[in-house]
């Protein structure tokens, strides 16, 4: 798959909004490369992490406006 489609594919599940209720909204760096690992380690690699940290923040936000 292509950069593009795991992050397409990675939109679709729970696993940036499950890191956020976890961490309630508040992580620090280590927390985020342990996403990132997971992140490949379920097969979204190839994937742009700047962009994974891009849609995080926007559904970060959304969670914090409840």
């Amino acid at each position: 798959m292509s950069n593009e489609e795991n992050l397409t594919k990675l939109k679709k599940t729970s696993i940036l909004m499950n890191f956020i209720k976890k961490n309630q909204g508040q992580w620090d760096h280590q927390q985020w490369l342990e996403l990132c690992e997971t992140i490949k380690d379920k097969g979204y690699d190839p994937i742009d992490l700047d962009q994974v940290g891009l849609i995080l923040e926007e559904k970060k936000k959304k969670f914090l406006e409840g």
